[in-house]
């Protein structure tokens, strides 16, 4: 069981941070920056965490929309960004649980080195 979960967080590490997709990198970097930078004290690491998942989410949402082709008539329309909203909740709502738990912990771990670095060099 334990194994199983390190191998989904080693996967979500390698899958958001090692695919080589500067984008994704560039999301999830600024999201959990965005986190490190509101946190305030070490016990706000899981509410830190679901921030940065939220803003990683919404991330993601605006890149598959802007990355998007332009459509044919130039005018854009209520269909692109409804249809763009569809499939991303249809992507999160056929993630599994044990997944989801592999993002909040690669996160949380991230987030918990990044805040202590912030923390020791504040002194």
């Amino acid at each position: 069981m334990l194994a199983a979960i390190v191998n989904d967080v080693v996967g979500i590490f390698r899958a958001t941070f090692m695919s080589g997709d500067w984008t994704a990198i560039a999301v999830a970097v600024i999201s959990v920056l965005v986190a490190v930078m509101v946190m305030r004290r070490g016990t706000q690491i899981g509410s830190m965490t679901l921030l940065a998942l939220v803003v990683f989410a919404f991330g993601c949402y605006l890149r598959g929309y802007f990355m998007q082709p332009p459509p044919a008539g130039g005018v854009v329309d209520g269909n692109r960004v409804v249809g763009q909203l569809e499939s991303s909740w249809l992507e999160f709502s056929s993630l599994q649980a044990g997944t989801l738990l592999a993002y909040f912990i690669a996160f949380m771990v991230l987030i918990l080195a990044l805040y202590s670095l912030k923390a020791i060099f504040a002194r």
